[in-house]
């Protein structure tokens, strides 16, 4: 797998490079954001680490730019762990937030996990169609429509609404949502928050109504159906 690595601190960058490959992946190394949309259209890696804090050029900012012409997973690497910060990064289209100081092996589990969900990526489940209501989601299209109208949602939103439209009526617990959308149980229930409320934004989806994501307290999710 090719990783493209942004990161200012170049001791840091070494060594985290060195790690990955040792774990097997292909790093390519850039130590700041200049020209780093050029960059990523040069490489075309099949995943992104994206340190916040880069000179020329912030990582939410690239992470915009980026996600603008693709779907390219991204990680955001940072040594702030404010949820403020992680709500940005999020809202920036990353897939994931990963917090200074980690274990390597931890990221390179999670790097596998989120590339394994590429948008091109074969999908495992029998069937990819989930109908509730007027909001029907094609998860191997990467594709969600409500009343007819496409809606556009990035793919961790998009598996997060298949697995909630596929069990309309029912709670889902929040570790069975992480580990479907994440596929890891290591998964972050402030990260899945995030994402749902996102796609309730995007959906214009109103409480009360059918078809709103409702929250159950320290149990999990439902999508209402009436």
């Amino acid at each position: 797998m090719r990783v493209l690595l942004f990161e200012d601190d170049t001791d840091l960058l070494d060594v985290t490079a060195y790690a990955l490959r040792k774990h097997g992946f292909d790093v390519v190394g850039v130590p700041d954001g200049a020209a780093a949309v050029e960059r990523w259209q040069r490489e075309r890696p099949d995943l992104v680490l994206l340190d916040v804090n880069l000179p020329h050029m912030g990582g939410f900012d690239i992470c915009r730019e980026i996600r603008k012409r693709s779907a390219t997973p991204i990680i955001m690497v940072t040594s702030s762990g404010d949820e403020a910060h992680v709500v940005e990064g999020f809202e920036s289209g990353a897939d994931d937030y990963v917090v200074k100081p980690y274990s390597y092996r931890q990221l390179a589990m999670r790097m596998r996990t989120i590339a394994e969900r590429r948008t091109d990526a074969p999908i495992q489940e029998t069937s990819t169609l989930a109908q509730s209501g007027d909001v029907q989601v094609d998860l191997s299209a990467h594709e969600v429509h409500k009343g007819g109208v496409s809606v556009r949602l990035t793919r961790l939103e998009t598996r997060i609404l298949y697995f909630l439209v596929s069990n309309a009526g029912r709670v889902v617990q929040t570790d069975r949502l992480i580990e479907f959308v994440w596929n890891y149980e290591a998964g972050d229930s402030f990260a899945l928050k995030t994402h749902i409320c996102h796609i309730r934004t995007k959906l214009n989806l109103i409480k009360g109504q059918p078809g709103y994501i409702i929250s159950v307290p320290q149990i999990g999710y439902m999508l209402e159906t009436n």
